[in-house]
């Protein structure tokens, strides 16, 4: 194996790492947000809530989720992009 065979190997192998640990995040704040909705019964006020305290709580041991936190952004900003509050 060339030189140059093997950084593109490294290279590819970090980027598929990366894409990895990206997919699993998007994943796992998928997950909360729908058993959240789930455990609200319909009341996505308090799904929302639910949803804020655990980004928090995320962020605080030192572990964001991007994808939650881009969620309950998105639904501060814009309530019209899918949870409303009632």
């Amino acid at each position: 194996m060339t030189r140059e065979e093997r950084e593109l190997l490294e290279t590819t192998a970090r980027g598929l790492l990366k894409l990895q640990g990206d997919v699993l995040d998007r994943v796992n704040g998928m997950q909360i947000v729908l058993q959240e909705l789930f455990r609200s019964r319909g009341q996505t006020d308090i799904a929302l809530a639910r949803l804020r305290i655990k980004a928090d709580v995320l962020k605080l041991r030192g572990e964001p989720s991007a994808y939650l936190c881009a969620f309950v952004g998105n639904q501060e900003s814009d309530p019209e992009l899918g949870l409303e509050k009632r």
